[in-house]
C-alpha cells in the first residue's frame, strides 16, 4: 500500500448495489486510483476517498442452488450510502469470468490503501454479529426439526415399515442439507482480518 510512485488508474467492470432492495443489481464500471474510488450508480457519480472509507467488509453469498459461492465487498463510508461489489451476476448468479476480476479489484483495492487509513478502517469478515446469531438460531432449529425426522426414519426402518434401501435417499438428503446449513454458519462467522492478509476463503469459489 502507498507505494512511492503515483500508479494508474485501473477500471473493474462488476455488479455493484448500495444496500438498497433491488430486483437486480446495477452493472458499472468502477475505477480505482490512489485517491479512492469512483463508480455511477442511479445517476450518482463521483470519486469517494479512501479518507472517507470507514469500514471494508468481505463476505460469503450462496449463488443458485448448483452453483458455487460467490463473494461481496461491502466499502462504508463516513457520508452517504454503502457502495456493495458483488462477485456474481447482477442477478446472484455464477459467472466463472467476473471471479477473477472481483479478485483482482479486491486485491487492488487493499494495495491502494494508504496506511495512514488502512490504521483507522475496520476490516472485517463475515456477516455482522446480529444476523449471525439469527444464523445460529436457524442452525439449531434445523437439527432438532431434520434430526426428528432423520430419527423417525430410522425408527420405521428397525420396525421394517420403511425398507432399508427406501430409507437412504432421505437420510442422505437430511444429512446433505444439515451439513450445507453449518457450512453457511460457519463460513458467514463474523470477525476481522488484516489489510496485508486477506481472507482468501471467502473468495469466489470456482466450479
Amino acid at each position: 500500500m502507498d507505494p512511492a510512485e503515483p500508479r494508474a488508474p485501473a477500471d473493474y467492470d462488476l455488479a455493484i448495489g448500495d444496500g438498497a432492495m433491488r430486483r437486480k443489481l446495477a452493472e458499472a464500471r468502477l475505477t480505482l486510483s490512489d485517491e479512492g474510488i469512483s463508480y455511477a450508480l442511479d445517476g450518482r457519480d463521483g470519486l469517494r476517498p479512501y479518507s472517507q472509507l470507514r469500514s471494508v467488509r468481505i463476505q460469503a453469498i450462496h449463488g443458485a442452488k448448483s452453483n458455487p459461492w460467490e463473494a461481496m465487498i461491502e466499502l462504508v463510508f463516513d457520508r452517504g450510502l454503502p457502495l456493495q461489489v458483488h462477485s456474481g451476476t447482477p442477478l446472484g448468479g455464477n459467472d466463472p469470468e467476473r471471479d477473477p476480476v472481483f479478485i483482482a479489484f479486491v486485491e487492488d483495492l487493499h494495495r491502494r490503501i494508504p496506511p495512514q487509513d488502512a490504521a483507522r478502517i475496520r476490516f472485517l469478515r463475515g456477516v455482522p454479529e446480529g444476523r449471525h446469531r439469527v444464523l445460529q438460531i436457524a442452525l439449531v432449529i434445523a437439527l432438532i426439526v431434520f434430526g426428528g425426522a432423520g430419527g423417525f426414519i430410522l425408527l420405521k426402518t428397525a420396525g421394517g415399515t420403511i425398507p432399508v434401501a427406501e430409507m437412504m435417499f432421505p437420510m442422505l438428503g437430511l444429512i446433505g442439507f444439515g451439513v450445507w446449513i453449518w457450512h453457511s454458519v460457519e463460513k458467514s462467522k463474523p470477525g476481522t482480518y488484516r489489510p496485508d492478509r486477506l481472507p482468501t476463503d471467502l473468495f469466489p469459489e470456482r466450479d
